[in-house]
Parts: C-alpha cells; sequence; structure tokens
C-alpha cells in the first residue's frame, strides 16, 4: 500500500481541519504545502524528466534494489528532476515557513540566492535523495537557517516522484526487504501498522508499506526481545508505542484490529501527534 494523490490528501485534510480542532495548526500548514505539492504531482513525471508509465524504468531500479539491498533512492539520477520548476516552488514555499515556522532571516536567505541562482539546487537535490546530512547542514549554515527545515523543503520537492515510484514497485520488494529504513527512500519510519498479527513499517515520505520483524528497533537495529518494549496508551487502545531500552528510541504503532475509524494514509505522523507527546514525557528520542 502506498500513499493516495496529494489531490486526495488534499481534500482529507480539507475535512480534519474542520473535525480536529486539537490539530488544526499542523492541518493547515500541510494543506498549503500540499497545494504546492500538487503542481508537482498532477504531471505524469512528477517534476522530472521521467516517464514514470513506462515499467522498464521501474523494474530496472527494482532490480538494482533487491540485488545490493539498498533503496531505489539510491539509483536514482538527481539530474532527472526539472530544477527550474522545483525552484519556484521552493521559494513559495518558503514565503509559507516564513510565516509559521522559526528561521525567517534564513527562509529570506534561501528565497534570495535561490532567485539569483547563487544555490546549486542539483546539489541540494542530490544531497536530500543520498541523505547527505553533512552538505545539508553546511549549505543550511551559509543561509543561518535551521538544517531541519532546509531539508523538509528540498524533500516536498521530490516527495511526489518517490510517491510514485512507491506506488509503482510490486511487493516482492516491500515483503522480501525486511530492514528498517525504507525500501524506496531509505528513510527510518516513525510509524508501524499491525495488521494480520504483522507489523508492517510505513513511510510517511513516500508512503511505501514493508514488513518488518517484530522485534527490532528502527534506530539502533536491536533485536534482543528482553529490551525492547511497548506502552499502551489507556485512552487511545488502538495506539501504542514500541520502544528500545538501549537507544530510548520509539516508534509510534497503529493496531488497525482496535481502530474506531480509519487514519488517513500519508496522514498517519500528523494525526498521532498525541503519542508523540505521551512518548516525549517518557523521556523517550523521537
Amino acid at each position: 500500500m502506498a500513499n493516495p494523490s496529494v489531490q486526495e490528501r488534499l481534500k482529507t485534510v480539507s475535512g480534519l481541519i474542520l473535525q480536529r480542532e486539537d490539530l488544526r495548526e499542523p492541518l493547515k500548514l500541510q494543506k498549503e504545502i500540499l497545494q504546492i505539492q500538487h503542481e508537482i504531482d498532477r504531471t505524469p513525471t512528477k517534476g522530472t524528466s521521467v516517464n514514470w508509465n513506462d515499467r522498464t524504468i521501474i523494474e530496472g531500479l527494482l532490480q538494482k534494489s533487491l540485488e545490493t539491498k539498498k533503496p531505489i533512492v539510491h539509483f536514482l539520477d538527481p539530474t532527472v528532476f526539472k530544477l527550474d520548476i522545483l525552484s519556484q516552488l521552493s521559494t513559495r514555499i518558503a514565503k509559507v515557513l516564513c510565516e509559521r515556522t522559526a528561521g525567517k532571516k534564513g527562509l529570506e536567505n534561501f528565497s534570495r540566492l535561490m532567485e539569483s541562482g547563487e544555490l546549486d539546487l542539483l546539489k541540494l537535490v542530490e544531497a536530500t535523495l543520498k541523505a547527505d546530512i553533512v552538505f545539508i547542514k553546511k549549505t543550511a549554515e551559509k543561509l543561518e537557517l535551521p538544517h531541519e527545515i532546509l531539508l523538509y523543503m528540498l524533500s516536498v520537492l521530490v516527495q511526489p516522484s518517490l510517491e510514485e515510484i512507491a506506488r509503482k514497485i510490486d511487493s516482492s520488494l516491500l515483503d522480501n526487504w525486511w530492514q528498517p529504513h525504507c525500501p524506496v527512500c531509505g528513510r527510518i519510519p516513525v510509524i508501524a501498522r499491525l495488521r494480520d498479527r504483522k507489523r508492517y513499517l510505513v513511510c510517511t515520505f513516500c508512503g511505501a508499506e514493508y514488513l518488518s520483524d517484530s522485534f527490532l528497533c528502527v534506530h539502533c537495529g536491536n533485536r534482543d526481545p528482553y529490551m525492547l518494549k511497548y506502552l499502551v496508551i489507556q485512552e487511545q487502545p488502538a495506539f501504542q508505542i514500541d520502544f528500545c531500552t538501549k537507544c530510548k528510541h520509539y516508534i509510534k504503532v497503529i493496531d488497525e484490529t482496535k481502530l474506531k475509524e480509519n487514519i488517513p494514509r500519508g496522514l498517519e505522523d500528523i494525526i498521532t501527534l498525541g503519542v508523540d507527546f505521551v512518548a516525549k514525557k517518557a523521556n523517550l528520542e523521537r
């Protein structure tokens, strides 16, 4: 299973804004970002020069991933992204964040340098795909911008194409991956779903959902069942927190058998923000 289209998520978020007063602000931000992403997602190439309906391209990426046990993103050429489109949209994202987050000066610096062509967007896209946090941090430092915000903006730009890949790959990769990081984008998941007595890790970035060992810390790789614990939230029995006593990191788990209403795909992290507060009180790290 993978994330629904950006347009479908926009519709869902718009409805949730009216229903969930407790999550209204993060949902409003999500809606504004989705509106920008929709301009990428509504095109067949998702902001790239690649025809994602060409099965040979997807199958080629899938085969390389299966052979090497490396995420598909490792084999994605950053030069396929249409930098002129992404550059324009990046400054719009910066404007949205400027009104809602810290780092106004850095965001203004980003927009100014992006518009003047002084920022190397190709290198930034490549760093985002390859998870080169060192380069992201160096660039963010020059901009006087928190690196988390810079990484978020860049991620928004490449997300539609990675979601499209996640939708088109078959289950041979998802059912045989058995590693904590996402087989498509390589990110560490913060969400899992329990279904049919199996644990599926959910990538809230690209939407890939893949089988996982129930006794596995996705952060440090610990498999010792005596060091892997969980917390059940009494008020919300469909949610639990799986955590590792070795590294103190956690993952939020949705037990689908106990859900009273569906948790929309692609919005799991926002809907379960309350679980993060419980984990923080327990001195656990995200």
